[in-house]
């Protein structure tokens, strides 16, 4: 073979063989994903106790914020209890091998708060902010499908999709602090009837907020940190169980709740869905499980 042939013949073969790895590395594979739709247990109140109104008493501060929208706009992904990822939003992922190519398929079916239905065009218009952040562009190749593009391998991939919310999509309507129940949920009905959030400072004085667990008034209330001996003797009478979190902050849960999980390592991500609250007490449980 002349020189020049073999030469061309060569270049021919090492591009073809870049081609086919760069198309390789394109090429969408399966992200595993748990279905989302396990976590979110129905709650199983007994007659008229579904329409419980409750009051829950934390200090004021971004932590608040984010628990309401927890509960009232869905992420895209959840972390499952062994720690792997789960889809509630999504039905299935898929990623490009150099990881600049994301396929989204999105739930079928899944009502959202103002009575419309999820599609691509919706989850796209409510996560393509936060994809740009990242350098991304979204498309919306049909219906239920929508394909992220990134001019780079985002680092913070598909983390980043256990923050990424679509408005409206949750078990909860929020106005405000106040949490009420949406009834058009696609997984059911939630345990109670509403939420409310109270901020209020001088509540937590240790006095008003030892005389408000004696009345029973919270579902659950954050410690204040500072309680005269006298008023948290009765504090620690009242039908409440004490709950740490990794914060170092305590809850008083009443021991009338039943299913509540505080997560304790972000309470902001405790899901409400799936608990309700009782007639009865629980038994003592330090665990306040």
């Amino acid at each position: 073979m002349r020189p020049a042939l073999a030469l061309a013949a060569a270049l021919l073969v090492t591009a073809l063989g870049v081609g086919g790895y760069l198309a390789w590395q394109a090429g969408l594979v399966s992200v595993p994903l748990g279905d989302g739709r396990a976590l979110y247990v129905p709650a199983a109140p007994e007659f008229q106790e579904d329409a419980a109104r409750l009051e829950v008493l934390l200090p004021a501060g971004p932590g608040v914020a984010a628990l309401l929208v927890a509960q009232s706009d869905l992420a895209l992904l959840e972390r499952g209890p062994e720690g792997g990822l789960s889809g509630l939003l999504v039905a299935a992922l898929e990623a490009s091998r150099h990881g600049r190519r994301w396929r989204i398929t999105v739930r079928p079916g899944w009502r959202l708060q103002d009575g419309t239905t999820l599609d691509a065009e919706r989850m796209l218009q409510a996560i393509q902010p936060a994809a740009g952040r990242l350098g991304g562009q979204g498309r919306v190749l049909a219906a239920a499908t929508l394909e992220l593009q990134f001019q780079s391998r985002p680092m913070d991939l598909p983390e980043a999709l256990l923050h990424w919310r679509v408005p409206g999509s949750g078990p909860f309507v929020r106005r405000g602090t106040t949490l009420t129940r949406f009834e058009g949920f696609p997984l059911g009905r939630a345990g109670f009837a509403a939420v409310s959030l109270v901020t209020d400072p001088t509540l937590l004085q240790g006095a008003h907020w030892a005389a408000g667990l004696s009345a029973r008034r919270w579902a659950w209330a954050a410690f204040p940190g500072r309680v005269a001996p006298g008023d948290m003797a009765k504090a620690r009478l009242a039908p409440y169980d004490e709950f740490g979190l990794k914060d170092g902050s305590v809850w008083f849960l009443s021991r009338r709740l039943r299913r509540l999980r505080p997560d304790p390592t972000d309470w902001t991500r405790t899901r409400l869905f799936g608990a309700w609250q009782a007639a009865t007490d629980l038994p003592y449980d330090p665990l306040g499980l």
